[in-house]
């Protein structure tokens, strides 16, 4: 059985990360942390549990998984390369200066970060890479995400790893290539462009659309979720695969057996 220690147990994901780790016979919800002094502090980790939400990350678990912010992140993620845990993160936001971070964090702890932990999602990756080969340069690809209004960053980290995806199957820069916007009086679609554009609306979990279109056809690869335990248990998933494995940096790529 693989103990689990959740990060961010007082958001949204975090208390579907506690519910279904909970329910799992393979795994152990031994540990479930939050923001010093935030309403979530004192509760239990989920309804019925022994396990009440803390702020600090002990020892005790043998994988720790983090949905919070980009700053706990960076913190969670010095922690856990002095108790030499396994550390699986799902924070979006992050910088250039996070992402290098996690990386040189590989060379003492196996790390996991992934913009979305859905196995589906990772397979669209996949999908959309082959598309994007066997296609070439005579479709445009286009990538459309939505989600709801409260989420913070945009376009999402799904919709961003999509497009270096398809940039780098494609041989495109993801700097000089993607865009984020269109707008304007004359402003025609750009050979080599790859767009992403992000909707907020109501209560929308998440959908990300990759298409492809020439003159004449079009093919779309899309995923919608309905709710968020896709994520969840994937983040779990991952979480029981890269306990005991030796450090390095991960991907779900990895988890999933994928070339990459």
């Amino acid at each position: 059985m693989v103990k689990i220690a959740i990060h961010g147990s007082g958001g949204r994901m975090g208390q579907r990360l506690c519910a279904l780790a909970a329910a799992d016979p393979g795994l152990e919800l031994v540990e479930a942390v939050d923001a010093p002094g935030g309403p979530a502090q004192g509760r239990p980790a989920t309804d019925g549990s022994a396990v009440m939400i803390g702020d600090t990350l002990t020892d005790a678990a043998d994988v720790v998984i983090d949905f919070s912010v980009p700053a706990a992140t960076a913190q969670v993620l010095t922690r856990c390369r002095q108790m030499n845990k396994p550390l699986v993160i799902g924070t979006t936001g992050l910088t250039e200066a996070d992402d290098r971070a996690i990386t040189a964090a590989g060379d003492d702890i196996p790390v996991l970060w992934a913009s979305n932990f859905s196995r589906v999602v990772n397979v669209l990756n996949h999908l959309a890479a082959l598309a994007t080969t066997m296609l070439g340069e005579d479709y445009d690809i286009e990538i459309l995400e939505a989600h709801h209004r409260f989420k913070k960053d945009a376009p999402s980290g799904t919709a961003i790893t999509l497009a270096r995806t398809v940039a780098d199957a494609a041989g495109r820069s993801f700097e000089k290539d993607v865009i984020f916007s269109r707008c304007g009086d004359d402003v025609p679609r750009q050979p080599g462009q790859i767009t992403v554009q992000a909707l907020r609306i109501g209560d929308h979990v998440g959908e990300h659309t990759v298409y492809f279109a020439a003159l004449g056809e079009r093919l779309e690869l899309k995923h919608v979720s309905t709710n968020r335990d896709s994520y969840a248990s994937g983040a779990l998933h991952a979480a029981a695969w890269l306990a005991g494995k030796p450090a390095g940096r991960y991907a779900m790529a990895d988890v999933l057996g994928f070339d990459r």
